[in-house]
C-alpha cells in the first residue's frame, strides 16, 4: 500500500468512530412491500442530515411506519408538495433526546417522539416535507 492510501483509510476509520448527533441509531425497517431497505436507507439519510442540525440532540431510533401509513399519508404529502408531482410517500417515527441544558424551543434533557414525512416525485430523490411531534 502506498502512503496516501494508508492515510486515507486511517482518516476514514477515525471519522467513523466520531460520535455525531445521529451516531448509533437503532433502525427498524419493519416489513414493506412498497420499499426496499435501500429505498428506506436513502430516506433515512435525508432525515439524519436534517437531524444533525439539531444542536445537542441525540437520535436514538428511526422506525418505518408501515406500508398502510405511507399509502394513507400520500394525499397529505401531496398537499405539502407545493405543486410538485408526488408519487410516493414514506413515513418514519423517531425517538431522540433534547440537549442537556435545553435552549431555544427544547425542554432540557427530554425525550421526544417525532414523525417524519418524505416524498418522492419524478426526480426520484427523497425530499423531506415535514416533521414534528407524533
Amino acid at each position: 500500500m502506498n502512503k496516501p492510501l494508508i492515510v486515507s483509510v486511517v482518516l476514514l476509520m477515525l471519522l467513523s468512530l466520531c460520535s455525531c448527533a445521529s451516531g448509533n441509531v437503532t433502525i427498524d425497517y419493519g416489513e414493506s412491500k412498497l420499499y426496499s431497505n435501500d429505498d428506506m436507507d436513502a430516506a433515512i439519510q435525508v432525515i439524519r442530515e436534517t437531524f444533525d442540525t439539531f444542536d445537542g440532540c441525540k437520535l436514538y431510533s428511526l422506525s418505518y411506519a408501515g406500508d398502510e401509513t405511507c399509502e394513507e399519508s400520500l394525499p397529505y404529502c401531496q398537499s405539502l408538495s407545493e405543486g410538485q408531482e408526488i408519487t410516493q410517500c414514506i413515513v418514519f417515527g423517531s425517538s431522540f433526546r433534547s440537549p442537556r441544558n435545553g435552549g431555544g424551543a427544547w425542554t432540557a434533557n427530554a425525550e421526544y417522539t417525532w414523525t417524519w414525512y418524505l416524498a418522492k416525485g419524478a426526480a426520484g430523490d427523497w425530499v423531506l416535507l415535514t416533521y414534528g411531534y407524533a
